[in-house]
């Protein structure tokens, strides 16, 4: 059976990493490596002080977060934001469900009336 990119899943690509996969290492590298820049940025816009990453890929651990933390470390040029932490979201490939569901019963508490 061929497999097309688009039928894998984040958890795959994570399994085949774990197995030494020269293209998942690279894919999860180079994942790790932009969104260290994207927190990079945003960190020194907004002035954030902890990052949560969520969903099936955060599950990865140092293979992406190793990267990410290299990036953001080496981008991250303003004083005020080198303290900057990013974790593993609580709810791990459920945060997104559980945000969803947050807006749906409890959207007085995220946006106000005439948004």
């Amino acid at each position: 059976m061929i497999v097309h990119a688009d039928q894998r899943t984040g958890r795959e690509l994570v399994a085949d990493a774990r197995r030494s996969h020269p293209i998942a290492l690279a894919a999860l590298e180079r994942a790790g490596r932009a969104m260290g820049l994207a927190i990079a940025s945003a960190t020194v816009l907004c002035d954030l002080q902890v990052v949560a990453i969520g969903g099936g890929l955060s599950q990865a651990g140092p293979l992406l977060f190793g990267p990410l933390e290299a990036t953001l470390r080496e981008r991250i040029g303003l004083e005020f934001a080198r303290d900057v932490r990013v974790v593993p979201a609580a709810l791990g490939q459920e945060s997104g469900l559980v945000g969803a569901a947050a807006l749906i019963f409890r959207p007085e508490h995220y946006w106000s009336p005439g948004d």
